[in-house]
């Protein structure tokens, strides 16, 4: 029912991008939009997203397998020597291969060898070169003899194999990244609350995405690492993460100093900055080191907030003798010299020196010569994962949802009022559970009609409710400036775009509810005593279902306009001067009909903001509709709870689900805590 991206997009802009390609990283992009997803194919896998230096099983490494002109023997390496071998598939994972038939594999040997009739792909080395003079572009080799095979979208890709196997641990501390809050503390502090996070990717074609199965469009259509990291986050943190790729191929550091206002613009939290390629082909670890300090100033001065990642890029081709390979860990030890608090290192190009004792370029590579295959993007994106994900950290959120999806509510053309529209991006985040019980409850976080809080009372909201298998759905709803029904078309649109949706997003359109908190609270109640039973002719299948919730959960929330209503919300809401009729409509304790569904209130005695008499007086409406109700009067915890922690904070959320419970709307195992 909502729009999404068309497979047709995925499987054009490679050739788009490829049109436009230049010498240097060989790919040019244009800003990439994030949480689209690479294909309707894929699907996000935290798994992937594991270390392959941590644990005991690597997933997916890749390999091309390589006939020996002299011995006839057909083999291949993997980084470590394997335990067992689990799965061994082509690159696209839809053919699996049979051992002994296909491939053999003698226990403590890291090779894997192929016998004459294998249907596994391999080549001879002389198939990866082409002669001088004779490809788009000039690729020398190392040794004169002709130049490297270049594969602009999937060559490389449908030649590797990909093989998943157990090994023992190892040791690999002395190369690989790991979690430090103090590091980054403010972007960690953000997606522990659930703040959404604003994150900006500066780079050249790697970071934009070249050789990805998903921007080349092929399976398994897996996204490149920036969309990567993002899914892993927002999965992790079950937040929404706003990704802005800036990222253009071709480009280097000097470049990147022109588009400081571009990135500010963007209003980022982390910028991670990834060059080093281009730069690689004569720039001076000095000046690529002056230039990447220049740039974090620059945007530091503002964006003064703001930390920075910088990644020390991944080796391209050794034999490629355009790249001056001296330059990469004098890179490295240049950025490692600019990390302080605030400032972290993600360190491609250790990792890849460690890749090289085991493995050949066209193991790894995803064109040959400088961007990295589908199994490299996992790699980078697991090395920034750990940067912002602790390793040990327990994450329940993780293990009871699925990865939230960001879906447009108007796309892009938002209603006023009167047949009149605005372009406005008004944004959903669903958060699924693992566990669906068909109960959806559509958030609004608070904000006084200002702003919309959406950590503590929105995404965060979201991964608790999954714990008890309910669908959650975060409402980015519009600010009013006096345009006093435009939230309220934003939450009726998303009641009925739930319902439109039941089927694909495994919910029961009749346990559609609403929860909001302090301004968003006067919201879901006035989508609770304000609805419509939908428009049964109309041409969009959204419109024609019903914006009547069947429950609504309201906590400290706003509900009068009148004298004990929060000041701020009601001159955002309605204006400075509003009229007695716009004041009673949007009294929504005046609003109760026998038609208003079952509400539950929890408010604090001792909140001064938004007085409790809020909740009694529509609590009050209610009892006497003879409407399912229930007022949770709390002791203490002052207005946001004592900051969504503590006794209070808690028996609420245990009283509503109790309720719910009693209701029918779940059922009563997932009401437990």
């Amino acid at each position: 029912m909502l729009k999404q991206m068309p497979p047709a997009c995925c499987r054009w802009f490679p050739f788009i991008s490829l049109a436009l390609c230049t010498l240097g990283i060989l790919c040019l992009s244009a800003v990439t939009p994030a949480a689209e997803p690479a294909s309707p194919q894929w699907q996000f896998q935290s798994e992937l997203l594991e270390p392959i230096w941590q644990g005991d099983t690597v997933r997916g490494e890749s390999v091309l397998f390589i006939r020996d002109l002299k011995t006839g023997q057909t083999t291949a390496s993997l980084l470590f020597p394997p335990q067992k071998v689990l799965k061994i598939t082509n690159s696209a994972g839809d053919i699996t291969y049979e051992a002994g038939r296909d491939y053999l594999w003698k226990p403590g040997s890291r090779v894997i060898r192929l016998p004459s009739d294998s249907r596994i792909v391999w080549k001879f080395p002389t198939q990866l070169r082409r002669p001088a003079n004779s490809q788009r572009h000039k690729l020398t080799h190392r040794d004169g003899h002709g130049e490297i095979f270049f594969g602009g979208r999937l060559e490389y890709h449908d030649m590797q194999t990909c093989i998943t196997y157990t090994h023992e641990p190892v040791d690999w501390k002395e190369i690989t990244p790991t979690f430090d809050a103090k590091a980054l503390p403010r972007t960690i502090q953000k997606l522990r609350k659930h703040d959404t996070t604003s994150i900006v990717l500066l780079g050249d074609s790697i970071s934009t995405g070249c050789n990805a199965s998903g921007w080349a469009g092929g399976a398994p259509f897996q996204p490149a690492f920036p969309e990567l990291l993002q899914e892993n986050l927002q999965h992790h943190y079950q937040n929404r993460v706003k990704l802005t790729n800036l990222s253009v191929g071709g480009k280097d550091t000097r470049w990147a100093l022109t588009q400081v206002d571009e990135v500010v613009k963007a209003d980022p939290d982390l910028v991670i900055i990834a060059f080093g390629m281009n730069d690689s082909a004569g720039r001076s670890a000095e000046e690529y080191k002056a230039n990447t300090k220049a740039l974090m100033e620059q945007i530091r001065k503002q964006q003064p907030r703001a930390e920075f990642i910088l990644i020390a890029p991944m080796l391209g081709n050794r034999d490629w003798i355009r790249l001056n390979h001296e330059l990469f860990p004098q890179y490295r030890d240049a950025l490692a010299e600019l990390t302080k608090p605030g400032v972290a290192l993600a360190d491609m190009t250790s990792l890849w020196t460690e890749f090289f004792k085991q493995k050949k370029d066209w193991d790894l590579t995803g064109n040959g010569v400088n961007h990295p295959n589908d199994f490299g993007h996992r790699v980078y994106a697991q090395v920034l994962s750990t940067l912002l994900i602790p390793a040990d950290e327990t994450n329940s959120a993780a293990k009871t949802s699925l990865p939230p999806e960001v879906f447009s509510l108007w796309d892009g053309k938002a209603p006023i009022g009167d047949d009149q529209f605005e372009e406005a991006d008004v944004k959903l985040t669903l958060h699924r559970p693992v566990k669906p019980n068909g109960a959806v409850i559509v958030i609004c976080p608070g904000g006084g009609y200002q702003r919309v809080v959406t950590g503590g009372e929105g995404h965060g909201i979201s991964a608790w409710l999954n714990q008890h298998g309910i669908t959650g759905v975060v409402l980015e709803y519009r600010m009013p400036h006096g345009r006093s029904f435009v939230p309220l078309l934003d939450a009726q649109r998303a009641i009925r775009t739930v319902r439109a949706n039941a089927k694909s997003w495994g919910i029961d359109p009749a346990k559609v509810g609403i929860m909001g908190f302090s301004a968003g609270g006067h919201l879901a109640s006035t989508a609770a005593t304000h609805f419509d039973a939908g428009n049964a002719d109309a041409k969009d299948p959204i419109e024609r279902q019903s914006s009547r919730p069947d429950f609504a959960i309201l906590v400290y929330p706003v509900v009068t306009m009148g004298e004990t209503t929060h000041g701020g919300s009601k001159k955002n809401l309605l204006g400075p001067e509003p009229t007695p009729e716009m004041i009673e409509l949007f009294s929504n304790e005046k609003q109760v009909t026998d038609q208003t569904p079952p509400i539950f209130l929890a408010h604090a005695i001792d909140d001064k903001p938004v007085p409790i008499k809020n909740s009694q007086d529509l609590y009050a409406a209610l009892q006497e509709k003879q409407i399912p109700s229930k007022l949770l009067e709390l002791p203490n915890g002052g207005h946001g709870l004592n900051g969504y922690k503590g006794p209070s904070w808690d028996a609420w959320q245990k009283q509503s689900l109790e309720w719910l419970a009693e209701l029918k709307f779940i059922p009563q195992q997932d009401a437990q805590e």
